[in-house]
């Protein structure tokens, strides 16, 4: 009887040994796959977007000649900080010949370069704003082994507002954020710690919760999803030191004052349109919502370029109102009498 205990037992702890190390295999398959940054598999994300954009060079293949042109007769400068870890970040700057206080901070996404985001902050620098665009943590010039999946990033983005605010402390600063870089901005909106001087958030296309997207992602290629996200979560936290459970897009906007617009493509099978509608649920601020039925993942500004901008205008206005100045002669003249008479 003993012996067929002992038999039982053995065959359990093989059969464990046997699961946890598939399961371990599988967890640092996947994330060599999407988090490593030196990457072990040749289908990881594109190597084109690993480089950072050089001053005066820029990846073309995403960017139209209008945004090309733009871009090169604009004045573009590098600028670096260290983040809470010691990891090197690097952002670009397009500052206006004139000083403006006012900032739009433009995040890329999964797998991009900060070129891919010069069609979005065209239009804000055309209207006046000072632009940043910080490479996230694992690409570019930003230091890093790991890709943050807007959970690593959002210190970062916290640290380079607080940045711009030190420089300039009646700054104001839009959030703008596409794919995981909209989830790197909604998750810095919930830090306790994010300048007053955010004035508001624009998300085109974010995810609500790691684990969801996870998920998903996994159980539309036929995977074990709740198992292999389990599994890539912990190796994630031993070798980046988070976990998919930690980074959820509906937890910081249920803490987060900061007015929010949320954009998503209806046609999106990356990021299901149905986070958006849970995120715009859960914010606990102001906020708006624009769902482009037509587009497909990041692509909501291509789908509906008018109605893109005329509704990011609108939002924007409310909270950042355009400054309009009298230089007019008889104005000055006036202000000067007032100011002789003491009124």
């Amino acid at each position: 009887m003993a012996q067929n205990w002992d038999g039982k037992i053995k065959t359990a702890l093989t059969l464990s040994a046997a699961g946890f190390g598939f399961m371990a295999a599988a967890g640092n398959i996947l994330y060599d796959y999407i988090i490593n940054r030196n990457q072990k598999y040749m289908f990881g994300p594109l190597k084109k977007y690993k480089e950072s954009v050089k001053i005066g060079e820029f990846f073309r293949m995403d960017l139209s000649e209008e945004t090309m042109e733009w871009a090169e007769k604009t004045t573009i400068s590098q600028r670096q900080t260290h983040a809470y870890d010691g990891t090197t970040l690097n952002a670009y700057c397009f500052e206006q010949p004139k000083p403006v206080q006012r900032w739009i901070i433009a995040v890329h996404g999964y797998g991009q370069s900060a070129s891919a985001m010069f069609p979005f902050v065209k239009p804000f620098y055309e209207d006046g704003y000072n632009v940043m665009i910080p490479e996230c943590r694992g690409f570019g010039r930003s230091g890093g082994n790991y890709y943050g999946l807007g959970w690593a990033d959002r210190l970062d983005i916290v640290k380079w507002c607080r940045l711009i605010c030190a420089d300039q402390p009646k700054a104001e600063i839009i959030l703008f954020g596409l794919s995981t870089g909209a989830d790197a901005v909604l998750m810095a909106s919930g830090e306790d710690n994010l300048p007053s001087n955010v004035k508001c958030v624009i998300s085109d296309s974010a995810y609500s919760r790691l684990t969801d997207l996870s998920n998903y992602i996994l159980h539309r290629r036929g995977l074990p999803s709740g198992l292999l996200t389990f599994a890539t979560s912990m190796v994630t936290y031993l070798r980046a030191g988070y976990s998919f459970m930690e980074a959820s897009a509906i937890n910081q906007v249920c803490k987060s004052h900061t007015p929010t617009l949320f954009i998503h493509g209806g046609q999106d099978n990356i990021f299901p349109v149905e986070m958006c509608y849970e995120l715009y649920e859960a914010a606990d601020s102001s906020k708006d919502i624009m769902i482009v039925q037509e587009a497909s993942h990041g692509y909501a500004m291509f789908a509906d370029y008018e109605n893109y901008w005329q509704r990011i205008r609108k939002f924007t206005q409310i909270y950042l109102p355009q400054k309009t100045e009298d230089t007019s002669y008889v104005s000055r003249l006036k202000h000067q009498v007032r100011k002789a008479v003491g009124r």
